[in-house]
């Protein structure tokens, strides 16, 4: 029991929860083809992201693989995860675990589900388990991938893609600089833009601008791609789509900023929790 407890520390299991229930919210919320988005954002961002960090490792053969895949579609919800943790229990380090695998597993996902070798219905359960997955290890994920340095004042301030409203964020960045953050503005870029700048530099926050309220399934698709490419950097909702019933939660930010005048204060205390909570993982459960 004490062995399960230890393990048990990596798990930060309010983020496993809030993975696990959300995409039980977006099943039901979206039109399919949003949800089947959602879901091959996660199959893609980790199947051609993650290799990189096992390389020079004893990785899984295809019949563990296969056995990892199985257990992502099969009726017993907690299959996966078992598999997870037993691994760890075993001595396998990070990279053969939560990245090996997960990287392995989502590239035949991507490859069975582009040739009919599974239907949408299992290819967007199998997405959950493993969202859910490195969710609940974003801090292990975090250590073992992370070689940048972090800036607790540097905010990615982006407007969603497609988005054409540029006058609030704009106003939006010029109070965050006067709060005293340094703001680096992301406006008219594109998905993977914005993806490309949360992974390379290490920022204390990133705030999602949308005005677009018919978006939030390409708001959900940037947001479960800022949670693989930076695991533990909070991500918060702003503007107009906030209008619009549940689009917080269905998209899973962290927060939201409803109030300009008031934004920069909250989004340093938004940071700061997450600076503790990072650290609280970092220290000590190794």
């Amino acid at each position: 029991m004490a062995r399960q407890q230890r393990d048990d520390e990596h798990i930060d299991h309010a983020a496993w929860f809030q993975a696990q229930t959300q995409f039980s919210r977006l099943t039901t919320a979206l039109p399919e083809a949003a949800v089947g988005n959602v879901a091959m954002e996660v199959v893609r961002r980790l199947a051609f992201r993650m290799p990189r960090f096992g390389e020079g490792e004893d990785g899984p053969d295809a019949a563990e693989i296969d056995r990892f895949c199985t257990a992502l579609t099969a009726p017993d919800e907690d299959a996966a995860d078992r598999i997870v943790r037993n691994l760890r229990r075993s001595g396998n380090s990070a990279n053969t675990i939560y990245l090996s695998y997960i990287s392995a597993a989502a590239r035949v996902l991507g490859t069975r589900w582009e040739e009919d070798e599974m239907s949408f219905v299992e290819v967007t359960l199998a997405s959950n388990r493993l969202f859910r997955i490195i969710r609940g290890l974003r801090h292990v994920l975090d250590q073992a991938e992370s070689t940048l340095a972090g800036d607790g004042s540097r905010v990615l301030l982006a407007l969603l893609p497609g988005d054409s409203h540029t006058l609030g964020i704009e106003m939006a960045a010029n109070i965050f600089r006067r709060g005293g953050w340094h703001v680096d503005l992301s406006m008219g870029e594109g998905h993977d833009d914005i993806l490309h700048r949360a992974e390379t530099a290490r920022f204390g926050a990133v705030v999602l601008v949308a005005n677009v309220c018919a978006d939030v399934g390409a708001l959900t698709r940037l947001v479960v791609g800022l949670r693989i490419v930076a695991p533990v950097v909070p991500v918060v909702l702003a503007g107009k789509v906030l209008d619009t019933q549940d689009a917080a939660e269905l998209c899973g930010v962290d927060a939201v900023l409803d109030d300009l005048d008031q934004a920069a204060e909250k989004l340093r205390t938004i940071a700061d929790v997450a600076v503790r909570i990072n650290l609280a993982h970092s220290t000590g459960r190794g």
